[in-house]
This record gives C-alpha cells, structure tokens and sequence, in this order.
C-alpha cells in the first residue's frame, strides 16, 4: 500500500479523476457471483450514471449476469478511461462495488437511454428493466503510482432527493444549453469547433455531460448547484472561462 492509499484525504485530482470516470463511462466490466459454478462471472455491460453517479445498468432478465443478482446481489464493477496513446494500465480507472436492485425511477430510465441511445432499439422489451448499483466500496487508480482510497462521499454527488428542482428543470435546462450554438457547446466540450457536433444529453448537480456521436464528454462546475437558477450560473462561470482560454 503506498502513502496516498494510507492518507485520510485523497487528492483533489483523484476525486475528481474518479468522478468523472463514473460519469464518462458508457461500458463496464460486471463481475457477479454464479452460485451455479461457485465462482465469479465477469460480463460486459452498458453503463450510465444516475443523478448522484451511481452507476445504472439495463438489463435482461434473461441474462446470465441477472440471473445471478437475483441470487446474490453483490457485484463489482470496472470502469476505465479510453483513447489515448500509451500503457492502458497507466490510465486511470475505478472498480465499485456494492448490490445491484432493480429502480424503476422513470427519469433513470431517460437517463440510461440519453447516455446509450442504441440501447432504445431493444429498452421496450417486456424483459429489460432498469438496475442501480448501491456503491458500497472503491477501488480507484489513477495510473502508475496513483492509487488512492477514495469514501463514497468522495465519489458522489447530490442526489435527485437533494436537487428535485434541478431535476423537474433538465429538459429546459438541456434546450437552453442546446440554444448556445456549435461553437460554444464545443468549448465547453474542450475541443475545436466543426470537427464534431456536440449535442447535451444529461445534467446533474455538479455539470453536464455532452455527447458527438459515441462520444462523450463532461463539462464540471466548480461547485454543486442544487437548483435551476444556481444551475444557470455555474453554466454562465463555465462560459466565461471557456471563452478566456
């Protein structure tokens, strides 16, 4: 175990990493107890993150990786980043783990399906429900040298019980980032205008996540805003510094 690992206060970066490890990522690796063989099952999943970042899964009950959650709900989850040159092992990526129920919160669904779109040709059918991870432990590596342990406090964010306001507004709150235009959505994106567009597809009490095509993105703010009007200004923060740089 390294010093970092040992320390009671994780780095600004490693919370930060982690967190927008849990936001970005739209696959998984699943690992669940097959009680059948004793031993464990890894699979790999769609992923989308729920207002807090707990990680939201569609599912088929028919799949190998449910039937074993309705036995055992425990299971681990692995996330990594992806792109970029070099060593995958010297990136970073996030293990939680904790059991996985189903949540049939209806804006957890949208919420999944904004994130995964493709998944709306099969989310219809009678046997695809909407699961929740419950994070209960965290393992996060931020690269070589980087490992740090990080609280589920650390991790998360407001909910949705926390934000209902900021909740009730998303759709309006997602047009009018839309109204910005291509050239301002791809600064706060960090990329040049024209090579992609970008579209919002999701909010939440500390930012937004943008997507151009498969691929996604987050805009961060620099602190939690719990309603549309505290909302509105951390976008208008993130305006002005996008456009300054």
């Amino acid at each position: 175990m390294t010093t970092r690992e040992r320390s009671a206060a994780p780095s600004p970066d490693a919370s930060s990493d982690a967190k927008r490890l849990l936001r970005l990522a739209r696959v998984g690796a699943l690992a669940t107890i097959d009680g059948a063989v004793g031993a464990p099952l890894t699979t790999l999943v769609g992923v989308a993150s729920d207002w807090d970042g707990s990680p939201l899964f569609l599912m088929s009950e028919l799949s190998r990786h449910t039937r074993n959650l309705a036995v055992d709900a425990r299971a681990s989850l692995l996330l990594t980043s992806t792109g970029g040159r070099g060593d995958p092992l010297n990136r970073p990526r996030l293990t939680v783990g904790g059991p996985i129920a189903p949540h049939p919160d209806p804006t957890s669904r949208r919420r999944y399906l904004q994130r995964n779109p493709k998944a709306g040709l099969y989310a219809s059918f009678a046997d695809f429900a909407i699961r929740r991870l419950q994070i209960e432990t965290i393992h996060f590596n931020g690269g070589f040298g980087r490992a740090e342990a990080l609280s589920v406090a650390d991790l998360l964010s407001p909910a949705a019980s926390d934000a209902e306001a900021l909740v009730g507004a998303e759709p309006r709150l997602l047009q009018e980032v839309q109204s910005l235009g291509a050239e301002a959505i791809a600064r706060l994106a960090g990329v040049p205008a024209g090579r992609r567009v970008w579209r919002p597809i999701g909010l939440d009490a500390e930012g937004f996540d943008l997507a151009a095509g498969g691929m996604p993105a987050r805009v961060d703010f620099s602190s939690p805003a719990l309603d549309p009007d505290a909302w509105r200004e951390r976008l208008r923060e993130k305006l002005a510094t996008s456009a300054a740089s």
